[in-house]
């Protein structure tokens, strides 16, 4: 069996907008949603309505347009080398379809606004044909169905296209009141030394699990990996010694391009190396694939799986009565709770369950969540805005204890 490979569209970077280096957001908002606009600050016109390959554009947390939202968020800033914006780069899929593209951002924008409270403008970008010219000219007939269904067809095809599906989901430094529109105090959370890292890591791992789930919606086996080739390796889920490659950036990509027209072998040192890299991580794989393959074989016919199976199984129900005799050792209540919640691995020993009991009671009208729901209301679970309900009780998990007790049922 072959190991599963991350897919190429495993590429989310995170950049920063910044005045220290000369960038403003108005004019990068307005390549991205391939518009005009006018940098209120500067005075200056920004206009990329002529540049093809826009697919979709969004904005979550904001009423009006991008062009007043980021003229708002530079307005907000008086420090000549502030920080005005936030930018993710993901790649998306080819597996998925247009439309779930789409959904699959626009969740994505949606939880960043409800995890930061700030305000989201997405854009989603085709890939680029090697022929730009032919390119164009199916950009400027997509506006009939079937010229529609010729562009997509060509941008699906790695022989016309290089099959670059990506978003650029920028998003304020600031929180940004939903209704009126207000900008509030910085995102420290995100800048913070002791904070900053891990709010980026999860921001990747929430995209890394959205666009699996979707791989996995569409029928497709593929998965997207955002872990460095150090972390897979060390956890037995690579080969080691794989080398990242360098990004080439807009200024060689043009270049490449432009080789590629007049048929002319790549001659650059980043062009090379690339080349290099890439032939010497493919030969990793295979080697690693085959050795896999040795071991598993190796595995099967000495009965080891089934031995690091029980093994496994076996330190698990040890681990479950560690903790079960954590809680039972425990004399007040706050080191009863402590113990709960660190106890990930308790087993019940009662019938029933909490959670279950909760989800019958919202099902059937009862309970803490009943109140504050109309039956004819739908909650999108994408834009994660769940109407207003009053805060739930506890729920309480029963736990054996050798005394009988008050404290017999502690906080789940």
């Amino acid at each position: 069996m072959k190991h599963l490979r991350p897919h190429p569209a495993s590429h989310c970077p995170l950049l920063v907008i910044s005045r220290s280096a000369g960038r403003s957001s108005v004019a990068a908002a307005a390549y991205a949603s391939r518009s005009r606009m006018t940098d209120h600050r500067t005075g200056l016109i920004f206009n990329y309505r002529n540049v093809p390959g826009l697919l979709h554009e969004g904005l979550v947390g904001w009423k009006s347009s991008a062009e007043e939202l980021w003229n708002a968020a530079e307005k907000s800033e008086v420090r000549s080398n502030a920080r005005v914006a936030r930018e993710l780069r993901p790649a998306l899929p080819a597996e998925l379809p247009h439309n779930e593209q789409i959904r699959l951002v626009h969740g994505f924008a949606c939880w960043l606004r409800d995890s930061f409270g700030v305000a989201v403008h997405y854009v989603t970008h085709a890939p680029r044909f090697f022929d730009e010219e032919w390119g164009k000219a199916l950009w400027k007939n997509r506006g009939t169905e079937v010229g529609e269904q010729d562009y997509f067809t060509a941008l699906n095809d790695p022989t016309k296209s290089n099959i670059n599906f990506h978003a650029h989901i920028r998003f304020t430094t600031r929180e940004v009141e939903r209704d009126s529109g207000v900008f509030g105090e910085k995102t420290r959370v995100l800048d913070a030394r002791d904070t900053g890292a891990a709010c980026v890591l999860l921001m990747r791992q929430e995209w890394e699990n959205r666009t699996n789930a979707a791989l996995k919606r569409c029928g497709s086996s593929a998965r997207i990996d955002l872990r460095s080739y150090a972390d897979q390796a060390a956890a037995g889920d690579a080969p080691e010694g794989l080398e990242p490659q360098r990004h080439e950036g807009p200024k060689t990509a043009a270049i490449k391009r432009k080789r590629r027209q007049a048929k002319a072998a790549p001659t650059g040192a980043r062009q090379r190396d690339r080349a290099t890299v890439r032939s010497r991580n493919e030969a990793l794989w295979q080697a690693w694939d085959l050795k896999r393959a040795r071991q598993r074989e190796e595995a099967r016919r000495s009965g080891e799986s089934q031995h690091i199976a029980n093994k496994r199984e076996a330190e698990r129900r040890q681990e479950a009565t560690a903790h079960a005799d954590r809680i039972r050792s425990a004399d007040t209540d706050e080191a009863i709770r402590a113990a709960v919640e660190q106890s990930h691995s308790v087993e019940s020993t009662r019938a029933g369950c909490g959670w279950a009991q909760a989800i019958s009671d919202a099902m059937a009208g009862r309970g803490p969540f009943a109140e504050g729901f109309e039956n004819d209301e739908t909650i999108d679970p994408e834009n994660c805005n769940l109407p207003h309900a009053p805060e739930p009780e506890p729920i309480m998990r029963p736990v054996a204890v050798k005394r009988r007790s008050p404290r017999q049922r502690t906080r789940g």
